[in-house]
């Protein structure tokens, strides 16, 4: 059972001084843990007759003990007979006490009745009725076949002594015999030389044959027709039921409870069935397959890992992924990256100490294991959208993605108390408030992508000192966002689009020599580039698109760019000639610099970016030829000049590009009518 019906429900824990059972629910004592019996043993039989399975005394031979057991069953056969002598008696007084007969016939009777008692007795017929013991050291009810003599002359003296009998108890009472004795011989001359067939009803016998028919045919039939269609697949076997809670983990259930009472919360907490903390400790405890003990260096961080799964789960399995509560450390489960302790104090160059004495605010610390946790990624886990305090307790982790949950409103408090980390992705939620992110002093990769913040960003923004990564697209942040950011000389990936940032882009761009994207697009952003941007020469991707505010020039400083590869400025207000310092950029595969007002001709400089997939020029007011140069663009896919002042014939060498000899060919070439271009040979279509 996995996830929280597993655990749903269950008993109330007993107090700590009372009695427990074996469930993992009821807990068990310290003083005394309850002892799973297999059952009672097989109770004693209504007879004495188990003194046969041992020795009467042990101290004495076997012969002895054989003989003393003889002469028990023999005490026992002839109380049983007194007792049935009794009963015959009982019956003859009350047939006496209640008759309405005359005293011969009562006499004849009583004679009768003696009769039959004597033969049960045995003082007459005894080779018939008695029951002859068993030889010594042979169970007691053992009755001898070969002591009832069943000859024809022995049957013969029989029916002759009971016609005797029956005679002479008529001629005593009146009453013509005993009918019973009289139908008993009658009968017996009747089944003589008769075989089983002669006793058995012929329809009887027809008719159970039949029955057995049909049971046959119909077993029959279908594993016949299974064996046609395909061959026999023995089922499954059902996995054994599992153990109950073996005794040995019942001894450690108070030291372990003992151990995590302090980090889960209180007593009362973990007593509670109630709550995830309670939940955890019991799969700790009993269903756990690694079964820690409470010395394993471990059994904190797999504790919080725990409860944190029962207040977000259940999660839904990843196919070939070791999901969280797999018998195996939980180093393995999925989402979970650990490192060992030696190998993280070499990271923090000997700081090691600091990291982990730094413990909860409170005062609480968990034991830290020789595999601490350094990365932990709940994308999409978190369904209940709440973060418990335990996240707290795992102060050394340096790495937290909660990406695409369903967390709320402010930022919860427990994950401002993980002063360690290095990276936080809280990108698709619906947070509004991170008005304490500062506490984060060691913050190197920040996302808040795709949320519901409003307004400008808070004042302890400011202590990021350490950002690399800054994700912030997709929100509606307001303000001056460069005042904050310019003095953050680490970052290298600043990502602003789709807000309502204003202001213009600082000098202080060209000192952030560590930057190599930026995107800065659907903002309200004003001004021009400045030109200190070919100051960073590690920028790969610089982005300003549909900011109608920007425009000016475009800083012929991007040539000294050499590592540019994305370049998109479209839908802006840059005016004057494209910079022919472009064609410096080798590496450079996209160029966007559609919807502006950029004049003049062409480069022909643009012809030696060897990289070029996609070129947008379109919606400009370029004028004259295009140049045959762009022909050397032989990785060229997408090219638009559409909707622009050229004119003349389209070079051959760009026609060239459309033919399948090429090294990639160009899907799409639309220039504007007014160029001579064959459709769609050369050209795909004019605008």
């Amino acid at each position: 059972m996995s996830g929280r019906d597993r655990y749903g429900g269950g008993s109330a824990r007993p107090s700590r001084g009372g009695g427990g059972g074996g469930g993992y629910n009821d807990r068990p004592t310290r003083s005394a843990p309850p002892q799973h019996q297999r059952g009672g043993g097989r109770g004693m039989r209504g007879d004495d007759y188990s003194t046969d399975s041992g020795p009467i005394d042990p101290n004495m031979p076997d012969w002895w003990n054989a003989k003393k057991k003889a002469e028990r069953r023999q005490r026992e056969e002839e109380r049983r007979l007194s007792s049935r002598v009794e009963r015959e008696n009982s019956k003859m007084g009350g047939a006496a006490a209640g008759g309405g007969r005359n005293n011969s016939n009562n006499g004849g009777r009583m004679n009768n009745n003696n009769a039959r008692v004597q033969a049960v007795r045995g003082d007459s017929f005894d080779d018939r009725y008695s029951r002859k013991a068993a030889q010594a050291g042979v169970g007691a009810r053992q009755v001898s076949i070969s002591g009832i003599d069943d000859t024809k002359e022995n049957k013969a003296a029989m029916r002759k002594k009971l016609a005797e009998f029956g005679a002479a108890s008529g001629n005593a009472g009146g009453m013509g015999g005993d009918d019973r004795l009289r139908k008993l011989a009658t009968a017996d001359e009747e089944l003589e030389g008769r075989s089983l067939w002669d006793l058995v009803d012929r329809g009887t016998l027809m008719v159970g044959c039949c029955l057995i028919l049909i049971v046959v045919v119909a077993v029959t039939i279908p594993v016949a027709l299974i064996s046609e269609d395909e061959p026999y697949v023995a089922p499954p076997v059902p996995d054994p039921p599992s153990a109950s809670p073996t005794m040995a983990r019942q001894q450690v259930y108070w030291d372990i409870f003992d151990r995590l009472k302090d980090i889960a919360g209180g007593e009362d907490v973990l007593n509670d069935p109630n709550t995830a903390q309670h939940r955890a400790f019991n799969w700790i405890v009993f269903e756990d397959g690694m079964e820690l003990g409470p010395g394993k260096d471990h059994l904190h961080q797999r504790f919080v890992l725990m409860v944190i799964y029962f207040i977000s789960g259940p999660w839904t399995p990843v196919q070939g992924r070791l999901e969280w509560g797999s018998p195996v450390h939980e180093c393995e489960w999925e989402g979970i990256t650990c490192k060992d302790i030696e190998e993280l104090e070499v990271e923090l160059n000997g700081k090691i100490d600091e990291l982990m004495e730094v413990g909860r605010e409170d005062g609480i610390k968990i034991d830290v294991p020789q595999k601490i946790i350094n990365k932990l990624e709940l994308r999409q886990r978190l369904v209940s959208g709440e973060v418990p305090s335990e996240f707290s307790l795992l102060y050394y982790l340096q790495h937290l993605d909660l990406e695409n949950n369903q967390l709320v409103g402010a930022l919860p408090q427990p994950l401002y108390k993980l002063f360690n980390l290095q990276t936080l992705y809280l990108e698709q939620n619906q947070l509004t408030n991170v008005d304490a992110i500062g506490e984060y002093r060691y913050l190197e990769h920040l996302s808040l992508s795709k949320n519901a913040f409003q307004g400008a960003l808070p004042d302890s923004f400011k202590q990021l000192k350490y950002l690399k990564t800054l994700y912030l697209h997709t929100n509606a942040f307001t303000g001056t966002i460069f005042d904050i950011l310019k003095d953050f000389k680490k970052l290298e990936l600043v990502d602003l689009a789709f807000n309502k940032f204003v202001g213009t882009l600082p000098i202080e761009l060209g000192e952030m020599t560590n930057l190599t994207s930026i995107f800065l697009g659907h903002n309200e952003f004003r001004g021009t580039i400045p030109t200190e941007i070919g100051r960073c020469a590690n920028l790969k991707e610089f982005q300003i698109d549909a900011s109608h505010k920007i425009g000016g020039p475009i800083p012929s400083e991007f040539g000294k760019c050499s590592k540019l590869e994305f370049l998109k400025l479209d839908t802006c207000a840059f005016n004057e000639t494209l910079p022919s310092q472009l064609g410096e950029c080798q590496k450079l595969f996209f160029l966007d610099v559609n919807s502006n007002e950029l004049e003049g001709k062409i480069p022909p400089e643009l012809g030696k970016l060897g990289n070029m997939k996609t070129l947008g020029l379109a919606n400009n007011n370029f004028k004259g030829d295009i140049p045959a140069e762009l022909g050397n663009l032989v990785s060229l896919e997408k090219a638009y000049f559409q909707n622009t002042d050229l004119t003349g014939v389209m070079p051959q060498e760009m026609c060239y590009l459309r033919e399948r000899g090429n090294q990639t060919v160009l899907e799409e070439l639309i220039v504007p009518c007014d160029v001579e271009c064959e459709i769609p040979t050369c050209c795909t279509r004019c605008s």
